[in-house]
């Protein structure tokens, strides 16, 4: 039975103990890996420190598994709301599962609640979460790729996107040295409202999705540096060595990152990602050595750009998704687009299959050809397996 509410004393001092020692750990080993670099690097592990100490206790990163799905779609004191209802956690639950049983080789994930902070005026927090497989705790020489995760309109606070960022650490294929997730947050979002008070998530979406009278979203801009920042700040992470995928709303964060032309970010994907008021935008210039938006072709001198969409998706504009194109290629991205037959909004979820709208689907084989394509390009930007 699916039920983690019931813990013995001796479980939750085993618990604690294990909590305190890893972070002691981690603690211990960032000092001692900062000492042996030169001065100018000390200030990275200065920022580094910051970071962990806003992290909060390591979990098993699969400890969602042992939840009941009435737990995981309620929030609590205790916990945020991590599914619309029992049938999305039920269905993130057995995809999962699925996928954690027929992996080949036995890894282990590790996560860890982050509150960062957005350097705007208001200083805004930002929930995330951190992914890593557990033995990175233990190997401070470790230097692998970071990946940030941008939420749908259902927030940061989404089941969905702790399954993926477990997939990506325990990829050992595709990583075999491991890598780190950050599961970002846009909406400044702790308890999951954005499953239920649509009022707010539209208020707030407005003011950071909404350009200027520049057609700058300046907002927007510091919430995607903040996430940036903040995973390459994480132990173990090359700084130089970044990707990111966003999902429905998640393709504003991606798009708004190739705009900013950070050197670190070498892969940016979307999945049913919603470029709405991507008109109002501003120029950019682009960078030199324009792509030749070749299918086959990866760089790594310039953003990588996977647009994975469906014809059917009623959220995805064909003007919005030409302009965003056209724009990745303007600034000198390396950019493909495969687009789906019969494939709706939200395919790469099996949850959606739930959804009453008509506008939502999942689709098994859009969702498995956009993520052995994404797998590819991050083989192949990062020169993973060579």
């Amino acid at each position: 039975p699916r039920s983690s509410l019931c813990w013995c004393s001796m479980s939750k001092s085993f618990l604690r103990l294990s909590i305190i020692s890893r972070i002691l750990l981690q603690s211990h080993q960032i000092d001692a890996f900062a000492s042996r670099q030169p001065n100018s690097q000390k200030i990275c592990f200065s920022q580094r420190r910051m970071a962990a100490s806003l992290t909060s206790s390591w979990e098993p990163g699969t400890e969602i598994l042992s939840l009941d799905s009435s737990v995981l779609s309620t929030n609590s004191e205790d916990s945020p709301q991590l599914a619309k209802d029992v049938d999305y956690a039920e269905a993130i639950l057995k995809a999962w599962t699925s996928d954690a049983d027929e992996r080949t080789a036995k890894q282990t994930s590790t996560c860890s609640h982050i509150e960062y902070k957005c350097n705007n005026k208001d200083e805004t927090s930002l929930y995330g979460c951190i992914y890593r497989r557990s033995q990175l705790i233990e190997d401070n020489e470790s230097s692998v790729p970071g990946l940030i995760l941008f939420h749908t309109g259902a927030g940061p606070q989404d089941m969905f996107l702790r399954w993926k960022a477990d997939s990506l650490v325990n990829d050992k294929e595709l990583f075999p040295n491991g890598c780190v997730v950050l599961i970002a947050d846009i909406i400044g979002d702790r308890e999951g409202w954005a499953w239920s008070d649509r009022t707010r998530y539209d208020s707030v979406r407005k003011s950071i999705l909404i350009p200027d009278e520049n057609g700058d979203r300046n907002e927007l801009k510091c919430r995607v540096q903040a996430a940036i920042d903040t995973l390459s700040a994480q132990p173990g992470v090359d700084a130089g060595q970044i990707a990111a995928l966003g999902f429905c709303m998640g393709g504003h964060p991606i798009l708004e990152l190739a705009r900013m032309n950070v050197p670190s970010v070498k892969v940016l994907v979307t999945y049913h990602g919603v470029f709405d008021g991507v008109d109002r935008l501003s120029h950019v210039s682009g960078i030199e050595n324009k792509s030749s938006n070749s299918d086959d072709e990866v760089t790594t001198s310039k953003p990588n750009v996977l647009v994975c969409t469906g014809e059917d998706d009623p959220f995805v504009g064909k003007q919005d998704l030409a302009l965003a194109t056209a724009m990745f290629n303007d600034i000198g991205c390396n950019c493909r687009v495969m687009e789906f037959e019969k494939t709706r909004h939200g395919f790469t979820n099996p949850a959606q299959d739930y959804n009453p709208s008509d506008a939502f689907a999942f689709n098994e084989d859009s969702y498995s050809k956009s993520w052995s394509a994404t797998r590819d390009l991050l083989k192949k930007a990062f020169k993973l397996n060579k």
